[in-house]
C-alpha cells in the first residue's frame, strides 16, 4: 500500500512536470511570435512592402520615393576663380595602373589632378593586370575594356587635355624607356609633384607614372587647393562611366532583383586586405589569411600609412566598429531585425 503511495506521487510530479514544460513551450512560441511579427511588421512599414509583398503608398523613411541626387552635383562643379585648360601643356603623361578596381577608379582620379596641376596632357591610362583580373580579358588592359573613353575626354574637357595615345614620334621612345619614370604613392604630395617632376616633364617632354599604390595624390590637400579636390569628384561621378555594355548588365541584374517586388539589400562585406590591415583586424581570422593581413600592415607601417604597432587587440578594434562584419553576422543582424528570409533577397 505504502509502495503504491509512492508510485501514484511520482505519477503525478510527471504529470505536473509535463503540464509545465508544455505551458512554456506554449509561451515561449506565443513570445517569439510577437517578437517575430513585431520587428517584421516595423521593418516592412519602414521598407514600404507588406508581408505578401504587396508595395504600399511609398513611405520616406527608408525605401520609399527618392528625390533626384542632380541638385547635389553642382557642389562639384568649379568656381567662378577656375580657369579652362589650354591647348598649350608641358608634354604629357603617361601612366600604367595596378591594383583592383577601386584602386584603378581612385588613381585615374588622383592623374587628372596631377596633370592639371602640372598642365600636362594626359594620355589614356594603361591599367595593368592584376591576381584579380588575370584571366579576365586579353583586353583588360585597355581602358576602353571598362570605360568609355570618349565620355572621359568629353566630360574633362574643360579641366584636362586627354589625347587616347601618345604621338607617333613620341612611342619608340617610349618603348626604349627614354622618358624618366615616377613611383608615386597614395601620399604624393604637390610640391613633391612641382619640385621633382615638372622640370623632368618640361626637359624630356613626356613622363611615365607607375600608380600601384592606389593613388597618387594626397587625399587631403590645402585649402588654396581645394579645386582639385573637386575635380577628383568629377572624374569619378561623371567623367568615369562604364561601358555600356557593363551599365546594360548591371541594370538586368536590378531589374530581375525588383522583379519580384520584393526588397532586397546590396552589401558589400568590405573584407579587403589593405583595410583589414589598417584597422588591424587580422585576429579575427585564421591561419594564413592572418599572416597575409599582417604582411600587408608592416608593408603599410614601413611606408608610413599607418603610425601604430603591428600587433594590436582585433577584437578591441572591432568592439569599437573598426573592423568589419563577417557575412555570416550581417545574416543574424538582418534576422534580428525581422528582415524575411523567403521574401526579400541580399
Amino acid at each position: 500500500m505504502r509502495l503504491s503511495k509512492i508510485k501514484w506521487a511520482a505519477l503525478g510530479g510527471l504529470l505536473l512536470s509535463f503540464v509545465s514544460l508544455l505551458v512554456h513551450l506554449l509561451l515561449a512560441k506565443s513570445s517569439a511570435s510577437l517578437v517575430q511579427y513585431s520587428a517584421f511588421t516595423g521593418f516592412t512599414d519602414d521598407i514600404n512592402v507588406n508581408p505578401q509583398g504587396r508595395k504600399d503608398v511609398p513611405h520616406v523613411r527608408l525605401w520609399g520615393h527618392v528625390k533626384s541626387l542632380d541638385s547635389l552635383y553642382p557642389f562639384a562643379n568649379p568656381r567662378s576663380e577656375y580657369h579652362d585648360s589650354t591647348d598649350q601643356t608641358n608634354s604629357f603623361i603617361y601612366a600604367k595602373v595596378f591594383g583592383g578596381f577601386e584602386k584603378i577608379r581612385n588613381s585615374i582620379c588622383d592623374l587628372v589632378a596631377v596633370s592639371r596641376l602640372l598642365n600636362a596632357t594626359l594620355v589614356i591610362p594603361e591599367i595593368q593586370e592584376s591576381t584579380r583580373s588575370k584571366g579576365i580579358s586579353s583586353a583588360y588592359r585597355s581602358f576602353s575594356y571598362i570605360f568609355n573613353e570618349d565620355q572621359f575626354i568629353v566630360a574633362l574637357s574643360n579641366d584636362v587635355k586627354i589625347i587616347k595615345s601618345l604621338p607617333q614620334s613620341m612611342k619608340e621612345s617610349m618603348k626604349k624607356k627614354e622618358y624618366p619614370i615616377f613611383k608615386p604613392t597614395g601620399r604624393s604630395s604637390p610640391n613633391f609633384y612641382l619640385n621633382e617632376v615638372l622640370p623632368k616633364l618640361k626637359k624630356a617632354g613626356a613622363i611615365v607614372l607607375l600608380v600601384t599604390d592606389g593613388g597618387c595624390l594626397q587625399s587631403k590637400l590645402t585649402h588654396s587647393l581645394q579645386e582639385y579636390q573637386r575635380l577628383r569628384c568629377r572624374v569619378s561621378f561623371h567623367a568615369l562611366q562604364f561601358q555600356a555594355e557593363i551599365l546594360a548588365l548591371g541594370h538586368r541584374m536590378v531589374e530581375r532583383l525588383r522583379g519580384s517586388g520584393q526588397p532586397y539589400l546590396a552589401y558589400h562585406p568590405g573584407l579587403m586586405w589593405d583595410t583589414l590591415a589598417f584597422h588591424g583586424c587580422a585576429e579575427l581570422f585564421q591561419d594564413i589569411h592572418t599572416e597575409l593581413i599582417q604582411f600587408r600592415r608592416a608593408q603599410l607601417i614601413k611606408q608610413g600609412v599607418i603610425n601604430d604597432q603591428l600587433a594590436v587587440d582585433s577584437r578591441a578594434r572591432r568592439a569599437n566598429g573598426s573592423c568589419p562584419l563577417m557575412p555570416e553576422e550581417v545574416g543574424l543582424l538582418l534576422r534580428a531585425l525581422g528582415y524575411p528570409s523567403k521574401s526579400g533577397r541580399l
